[in-house]
């Protein structure tokens, strides 16, 4: 009776088999099935509305008393977490009235913003007017302030929470 039972398990061992589990260099997980189809596990990931809202950003024009030109730019945040944000991280896009990018840039700020507060922007960064040299980013965000044209599209890319924790977003 043992020898019976062991024989039908060897036959039907190809049938049995079970589908084979790849991560990827990026980190996703695929589930390869016999039938030659696959599946891309989905896992849990976090979303940025549970932590932080864009608003609009603080973006002027702004002469100096002694009339150095320069444009100032932060983007402003409110943060919809039950814990404070000490540190943000971002890629801001200026787009033209047409959506054509002309001009990018990564940075970050550390502020904290206390639960369901808003960042003030009282830090900002300053791309200044050089008059000898044309293509600066001055000379392409100009037209946006004066013309009132065109956006600043900002994406979060990272998150500093108070505690320690760190929160990356793709």
């Amino acid at each position: 009776m043992t020898f019976w039972k062991i024989s039908c398990m060897v036959m039907m061992w190809p049938a049995i088999s079970l589908a084979e589990t790849v991560t990827t260099t990026d980190g996703r997980t695929i589930t390869l099935n016999d039938d030659g189809t696959y599946v891309i596990e989905a896992k849990a990931t976090v979303e940025i509305d549970a932590f932080v809202t864009v608003l609009e950003p603080y973006f002027e024009r702004h002469v100096s008393q002694y009339e150095q030109q320069s444009i100032r730019f932060m983007p402003k945040f409110m943060n919809v977490s039950t814990t404070a944000i000490v540190g943000v991280r971002f890629t801001a896009s200026f787009r033209d009235a047409f959506g054509d990018e002309v001009f990018s840039a990564s940075g970050d700020m550390s502020e904290r913003i206390a639960p369901n507060a808003t960042s003030t922007a009282n830090v900002f960064y300053v791309f200044e007017n050089n008059r000898f040299i044309g293509g600066e980013p001055y000379d392409k965000l100009l037209p946006m302030i004066t013309g009132g044209t065109g956006s600043v599209v900002t994406t979060v890319t990272g998150l500093a929470m108070d505690g320690g924790e760190v929160v990356s977003f793709r």
